[in-house]
């Protein structure tokens, strides 16, 4: 045991002689120059140390600076600000004059990815000499050689910045760079990325192939977390996993995120491949697809659906931030600006085999658009819902603000009132409905479509029901407190139902005319006309309701009336609506012209008589 400890003892000795030794033989300022040129030959930035390199021997041995910089040619500002450098070195490699880094550590950096920190091309300046007189290179064979395997940057900030009005703020940087072999480098990175009071933290893992490089890189991000948080989110915000394969090619200069796979918030997931091509004008190509994608939940809105649609009003009032595309808006013609469609090209395909939104279940949800330079098309926009197919092809023009759109709405047999209720819209109607219109407009939520758009519906609703408006009933009932040739009604029902109402309707800045209105049913036929007001929700439609069955009696007055079309006005709020039937004058004219006909063909009896030729004369001036 004592020559054990004699022995750790006497290589305790050496190993601490031979750091003094090397502390004290070698200069770590001696390096300086070599490194300033490597990295100035192989990147083209100038690498600036502010203070003395100095060793640092515990508990590894490293070198250890103070400030630098790290400036492209001609920049007005360093791209890299580090508070101080750590080059933690292997001490055998120094004996051979081989400088072999373990790791590089930034601590503090502030990475400036902005125009002033760019490189700036000067063709008509004269190329400086290179100059080793600041910090001068060993020659010959004592030369130094560089071989860096790890490079780590902690608690540090990027600027990105494109252009004056954008900037990104990268914060919280901590990234280790590891090489696995000469081909790859392994990649760990977890930082916060803040814009517009939303906050990004995301933690990510990826093996990179620098075998090409620079002409390009080749990353397999194995594994991504990420969590965003802020203004317009839910409180939870959204969190999730992903990978995807991402390749950077130098010309044309592209970016790819290939075999992407991302959850969100454990509801949601996407499938596909991203494309962007940097030239003047970026191309963006995204294809996406999802087996199940819940917007209400990604948004915070499925606590909306379980409310009543006043209720819906009162709680964004409470919290804007979830505001549902169907909350009232105020959004004046000049916000509708997307000028910022003009900036790129792009196409966009997105499928899901359920796509949640509001409340409404859609399968086979597709969607399909194209974009250039500001002239957009939505060449595909469909699914199931509600038992039956919408499509919505539009345009968008968005060269001009506010931005101007034509939509041309297709709906097949949809059930109304599941789509009323999603809408918050009144379930006065039930059917099967079916849409086919020609709708264009400035402004592109339901404030604009109420406010500034037009064009023509024509509307088809299969076994219509109306509730709250019993029109055979309130008819019949009219009558039979008239007159006692007709029997009270046997349907009670406080509702209207038709095989089929046809309406055709003009939208006009939130006004709704209806130039044709017909219904038909086994008891009525009904013509009729009228408007509506989407802004105040009433209507105020002039009907002419034929009753041909359900008088309950027999004669001939039921047989007069089942040939009359009865005047009836309906109007009033869509959720209290009113009506206006003046039976009495319809009974009156009625009567009087049964009366007239009782003269007449007792008269026509009595042609002979010449005095009574006289009062026939009088009956017809009538």
């Amino acid at each position: 045991m004592k020559r054990l400890l004699t022995t750790l003892i006497i290589l305790l000795v050496v190993i601490i002689t031979g750091l003094t030794a090397l502390v004290v033989l070698i200069n770590p300022n001696d390096f300086r120059g070599y490194i300033v040129k490597q990295v100035q030959k192989k990147s083209g930035y100038q690498l600036v140390f502010r203070d003395d390199l100095r060793w640092h021997v515990w508990p590894k041995l490293s070198i250890l600076t103070g400030e630098i910089s790290l400036t492209a040619e001609n920049a007005k500002i360093p791209a890299i600000v580090a508070e101080n450098m750590r080059l933690d070195v292997e001490l055998l490699p120094l004996l051979s004059h081989q400088l072999l880094v373990k790791e590089v550590m930034l601590k503090g950096a502030v990475l400036r990815l902005t125009p002033d920190s760019q490189p700036q091309k000067q063709p008509e300046a004269p190329i400086a000499p290179e100059s080793d007189a600041h910090y001068p290179i060993i020659a010959g064979s004592q030369a130094w050689k560089l071989d860096i395997a790890r490079i780590r940057v902690a608690d540090s900030l990027m600027i990105w910045q494109t252009n004056e009005h954008s900037q990104l703020n990268v914060r919280d940087i901590n990234l280790l760079l590891e090489r696995s072999d000469k081909d790859h480098v392994d990649l760990s990175l977890r930082s916060k990325i803040n814009k517009n009071q939303q906050e990004l933290s995301f933690e990510l893992n990826s093996s990179i192939d620098i075998s090409d490089y620079p002409q390009q890189l080749s990353a397999d991000i194995n594994s991504f977390e990420y969590q965003l948080q802020g203004i317009g989110l839910p409180s939870t915000g959204i969190q999730g996993k992903g990978s995807a394969i991402v390749k950077y090619q130098a010309s044309p200069e592209s970016i790819s995120l290939q075999k992407m796979a991302l959850t969100l918030n454990d509801k949601n997931e996407l499938k596909g491949n991203i494309t962007a091509i940097l030239k003047d004008k970026p191309h963006y190509s995204i294809n996406l697809s999802s087996p199940k994608f819940n917007l209400d939940n990604l948004l915070g809105w499925d606590v909306l659906s379980k409310k009543t649609p006043q209720e819906k009003h009162d709680y964004r009032i409470e919290n804007n931030s979830l505001k549902p595309v169907i909350a009232t808006s105020v959004s004046a013609l000049s916000n509708y600006d997307l000028a910022f469609l003009q900036g790129f090209d792009g196409d966009i395909s997105f499928t899901a085999d359920n796509f949640i939104y509001q409340g409404m279940d859609i399968a086979h949800f597709d969607l399909k658009a194209l974009n250039n330079s500001g002239m957009a098309k939505i060449t595909k926009l469909s699914g199931n819902v509600f038992g039956g197919y919408f499509a919505l092809p539009t345009t968008i023009d968005a060269t001009v603000v506010p931005a101007k759109l034509h939509t041309k709405p297709l709906l097949q047999k949809i059930e109304v009132q599941p789509l009323l209720t999603a809408l918050a819209l009144p379930s006065i109607f039930s059917g099967q409905l079916n849409v086919d219109g020609d709708l264009l407009g400035e402004g592109y939520d339901e404030y604009a479509i109420s406010h500034y758009w037009q064009g023509g519906l024509n509307i088809d609703l299969k076994n219509a029901r109306l509730k709250g408006l019993n029109i055979p009933q309130l008819i019949q009932q009219s009558f039979a407190r008239a007159t006692d040739q007709i029997s009270q009604p046997t349907n009670t029902e406080n509702f209207t139902e038709a095989n089929s109402l046809l309406v055709k309707a003009q939208l006009d800045h939130g006004k709704i005319k209806v130039s044709e209105l017909a219904a038909a049913s086994g008891v009525f036929n009904i013509k009729g006309h009228g408007e509506a007001d989407l802004l105040k929700q009433n209507t105020d439609v002039s009907l002419w309701v034929q009753l041909t069955n359900g008088w309950g009696k027999q004669n001939e007055f039921v047989r007069r009336l089942s040939q009359l079309k009865i005047p009836l006005r309906v109007y009033g709020d869509w959720d209290n609506l009113q009506y206006k039937l003046n039976v009495e004058s319809m009974l009156r004219d009625e009567l009087q012209q049964k009366v007239k006909k009782s003269i007449k063909d007792w008269l026509e009896d009595n042609s002979n008589n010449k005095e009574l030729k006289k009062l026939e004369d009088l009956l017809n001036k009538k």
